[in-house]
């Protein structure tokens, strides 16, 4: 007896019961006894009678709105990659303006944990109903996961993930296997009698999660994967807040007589050309991430060979749609996905849509 048009009054009358008893079964409320409830969630099964989520909420937002904090590191300038995911919140607002939920934007220093601490406390002292951000820092992302679990707040991180405490909810691109990627497309290019450089950046507690993580895909596929166990395979580490220059570790690494493969594990990928230009080095191939104008002109140009792409934009996007879902129908299916590797080249990249862009870091 499959009916997919009916409402709660049909219900009510199938049931023998009132529109009320039928509506504190379907919202799982006290005072029906146990006998009528079991005939009104039999009616429910047999008729495949589903609730009108759009119309709940539409009713529930002129009094109830669904309240969600955004904590993300701070944006520099206009360029930044971290104002990309907002792009994609501000979509998925724009598209739930009328269900009734607000965004709060808090922003955290990027080199000083304390600054992510520090909002976090005060987040959870007012009554949001949920909060999207990033796990960089571990010790603070497990804090945050127990208190949010003692007020029964859904968390989900943006960007990567890792190991916590607690379970959590990801909405990221798997780095390590981004990583691995990486190592693949290098190779191809560079060989086994090249040099391999990755270039990371650091935080206040060292290496940033993401880029560690992508730095580790990539030596794994060399570990497992080739053959030769002799690949110079090196690694310098720069600090956010200074300048990208031919630092002293680089210049120790060119040989105009060898291949260099740059592995660049954030949207810095542009700082490279121009360097290593002014310095007359054209042996180097890059391979980094992010579909920022800057890196897609080098890319367009051959000075980078490939960008990874992340969609920070959709990750945004589906974190406060599926926050959304989750809160309104307790579906948690949308809180944890996995966003593919997709390798952009200068022949392809005007297919990927502003939507699929990154930023400068």
């Amino acid at each position: 007896m499959q009916r997919s048009n009916l409402g709660i009054k049909d219900l009510a009358k199938l049931a023998d019961v009132s529109i009320g008893t039928v509506d504190r079964v379907l919202n799982n409320r006290s005072g029906v006894a146990d006998s009528t409830k079991e005939r009104v969630l039999r009616i429910i099964k047999e008729t495949g009678y589903k609730k009108n989520v759009v119309a709940s909420r539409l009713k529930l937002a002129k009094n109830k709105v669904i309240k969600i904090a955004i904590l993300v590191p701070s944006a520099k300038n206009e360029l930044s990659y971290w104002n990309l995911p907002l792009q994609g919140v501000d979509s998925a607002v724009d598209e739930l303006s009328e269900m009734g939920i607000s965004i709060d934007y808090f922003y955290f220093d990027l080199l000083n944990h304390q600054t992510f601490s520090d909002q976090i406390d005060k987040i959870l002292k007012e009554e949001f109903d949920a909060l999207i951000t990033v796990p960089f820092f571990e010790f603070e992302s497990n804090r945050l996961l127990g208190k949010a679990k003692e007020l029964n707040i859904p968390v989900v991180f943006l960007d990567t993930e890792r190991d916590l405490l607690f379970p959590g909810n990801f909405i990221r691109q798997n780095s390590f296997n981004a990583g691995m990627v990486a190592g693949r497309l290098l190779h191809g290019l560079i060989g086994d009698q090249g040099t391999y450089v990755v270039v990371n950046i650091l935080n206040d507690r060292g290496k940033q999660i993401n880029n560690f993580q992508r730095e580790s895909g990539f030596r794994s596929y060399f570990e497992d994967c080739v053959e030769e166990e002799h690949i110079k395979l090196h690694t310098i580490n720069h600090p956010l807040e200074d300048q990208f220059d031919l630092v002293p570790e680089l210049k120790d690494l060119l040989d105009p007589n060898q291949q260099l493969g740059i592995f660049v594990t954030n949207a810095r990928s542009f700082l490279l050309p121009d360097i290593l230009a002014s310095n007359h080095i054209s042996n180097a191939r890059i391979v980094g991430f992010d579909l920022n104008d800057k890196n897609i002109s080098y890319l367009k140009n051959g000075s980078i060979d490939f960008l990874i792409n992340q969609k920070p934009q959709f990750q945004g996007y589906a974190a406060v749609k599926g926050i959304y879902k989750y809160l309104t129908e307790e579906d948690m299916s949308q809180l944890n996905i996995d966003i593919p590797v997709e390798i952009v080249i200068k022949e392809n990249v005007e297919y990927y849509t502003p939507f699929g862009r990154g930023v400068e870091f």
